[in-house]
């Protein structure tokens, strides 16, 4: 698991610490997350017409995404964030109805729910697979039972959030309740989202394995043994394969004198 790095979405499962702040991608995140929306949901209550909220929340979603061009900052949220408030604008006016613009909103989150659903039949949970290509287990996390068990928990919980949106925003879709169809999407868009990316961070944090740090021993590795006399600490004799000065050579006394055993034998040459 790391620490550092981009840990937004799913990322965050993955995190040494769940911050619920970094998982919606900081203040400026939500922001982005949320403002467009809302912006159209008070211009269209207030104005009861569709141009106004379309142009005010379009607008409003490309100043945010020049204000991080500027600032030199990630360009995803924002750039996702406009696309998606410019599918709603060109929904809307295509239909001519202003809950169009929370269209392809609805058709995403059956998407998600869709394959969050093959994902867990497949054996290859969403979560799972985020998680194990974020610290490097994506060659071995299908061989851990426990894994694949947690990851499957972890994306059942998404397919909930996924169904009970569709369960509660689609009828006020097809009634045409635009004021209360936009309120609630907002109520259960980030809140209920960063509180499970929580939950699964908890699931999946026992059978997540974090890469040793630089100069760090892997867990059972043990203390490093010292050289013998001559080699290196990596094991390797020296350039002469002989001991430093000042060490003996094995069956030498202190004296330099050789034991009684490793005398030659007469006429044997040294």
């Amino acid at each position: 698991m790391s620490a550092a790095g981009d840990q937004r979405g799913l990322k965050s499962v993955v995190a040494e610490e769940f911050s619920f702040s970094e998982a919606m991608g900081g203040v400026r995140g939500m922001v982005e997350s949320v403002l467009p929306g809302l912006t159209f949901v008070v211009v269209y209550v207030v104005s009861e017409r569709l141009w106004p909220p379309l142009m005010a929340s379009l607008g409003l979603a490309v100043i945010l995404a020049v204000a991080r061009l500027i600032g030199r900052s990630s360009l995803m949220g924002a750039v996702s964030s406009v696309g998606g408030i410019a599918l709603g604008v060109a929904w809307a006016l295509v239909s001519g109805k202003a809950e169009g613009f929370y269209a392809p909103g609805l058709w995403i989150n059956g998407a998600y729910l869709t394959g969050c659903l093959v994902s867990i039949l497949a054996r290859w949970p969403l979560v799972a697979v985020v998680a194990a290509a974020a610290t490097g287990q994506l060659g071995s996390f299908r061989e851990d039972r426990s894994f694949i068990r947690r990851g499957a928990w972890a994306t059942w919980l998404m397919v909930g959030l996924f169904a009970a949106r569709l369960a509660v925003q689609l009828p006020l879709y097809w009634a045409g309740q635009v004021a209360l169809l936009g309120t609630l999407k907002l109520a259960m868009g980030a809140p209920p989202f960063v509180a499970l990316l929580w939950l699964s961070w908890l699931i999946m944090r026992p059978v997540l394995r974090r890469p040793p740090a630089p100069g760090e021993r892997e867990p059972g590795g043990g203390e490093p043994s010292d050289p013998e006399p001559g080699e290196t600490a990596a094991g390797e004799r020296t350039a002469s394969g002989k001991p430093e000065p000042g060490e003996r050579e094995p069956g030498e006394t202190a004296a330099g004198e050789r034991t009684a055993s490793d005398k030659p034998e007469p006429g044997g040459g040294e």
